[in-house]
């Protein structure tokens, strides 16, 4: 019984962290879409103004690691505002949705 029981616990909690996975692509929409687009392409009339760089495409970004993209994203001072409303794991995610915005041709 108490091998049972500690299964169920185990296939929870491991369950619990598939589900608190942050989601990457969601994340972008809502905090990078508006300078970035939606698709990465940076045809937004704020991402014009600023001249953000398009993310789709960029071989650079493609083969950087996603620790190095999740680095530039927190060293860029444009995105000052919304760090202070993600988490580091957020960001991840982010960064990893990025690499394959990245690799899309």
């Amino acid at each position: 019984m108490g091998y049972a029981m500690s299964l169920v616990v185990a296939f929870s909690l491991a369950g619990a962290n598939v589900s608190l996975a942050a989601d990457g692509a969601a994340i972008f929409k809502q905090n990078c879409a508006s300078c970035h687009g939606e698709t990465g392409k940076a045809d937004t009339a704020a991402g014009k103004a600023m001249k953000v760089p398009a993310l789709a495409g960029d071989a650079k970004v493609a083969g950087m690691a996603d620790a190095d993209i999740t680095g530039a994203i927190k060293a860029n001072a444009k995105h000052a505002a919304v760090l202070k409303k993600v988490t580091d794991a957020d960001i991840a995610a982010v960064a990893a949705y990025v690499k394959g915005l990245a690799a899309a041709k």
